[in-house]
């Protein structure tokens, strides 16, 4: 497993010291995800926050309809944990699912607490990533609702472009709020301009 991507990500928030990073590893897991398995289910109370290595996951909720609704795509270098749950020792309603065979390095919440602590790097990364990892979402989540469907896929296409690759079209649909026949519609729109 490839972790310098978790250095890379250190480093690109904070000052973290390279010599460090053997240590600091040692605070987390490995976990291969194969291509439809779960990391975590709602339901359950989340052991890890999952760092993605390698691949790309779906996390998804069950809407009172009982159909799933995408909240978001983790690709590599995203955390996709439920923090709350793990702090507050409480049930998850969301699913995390492998779209691809995955590599993670999850991390409980012990040893995120643990890394403050030892690493001041750590908490400097923290404290930058996370609120604009939460924002990011929070602005998707907003658009979804706000923008049109043609719009909605083209913005994807230009700021998450591997999604439109890896990521089948109907999961795209169901994040975006959309048909795949609308999917289908854009994408001729877009091919005969």
């Amino acid at each position: 497993m490839n972790t310098d991507i978790l250095l890379q990500d250190l480093q690109k928030y904070s000052d973290f010291n390279e010599k460090d990073f053997p240590e600091f590893l040692r605070l987390f897991v490995p976990f291969n995800v194969k291509k439809n398995e779960f990391f975590y289910k709602a339901g359950e109370i989340p052991k890890y926050s999952p760092f993605i290595i390698k691949g790309c996951m779906r996390k998804f909720f069950i809407n009172e309809d009982g159909e799933e609704q995408i909240v978001f795509f983790a690709e590599e270098s995203w955390f996709a944990g439920e923090l709350q749950c793990m702090r507050t020792k409480t049930k998850t309603e969301m699913y995390l699912q492998a779209i691809e065979d995955c590599e993670i390095l999850g991390i409980t919440i012990e040893n995120i607490e643990s890394g403050f602590a030892n690493f001041p790097a750590y908490r400097q990364f923290f404290d930058i990533k996370y609120p604009l990892d939460h924002n990011r979402i929070i602005q998707e989540a907003t658009r979804l609702k706000s923008d049109t469907p043609e719009s909605l896929y083209l913005r994807l296409m230009k700021n998450r472009p591997s999604l439109i690759l890896r990521v089948p079209q109907h999961f795209i649909a169901n994040y975006l709020g959309i048909t795949t026949e609308t999917i289908s519609r854009i994408r001729k729109k877009i091919a005969n301009k």
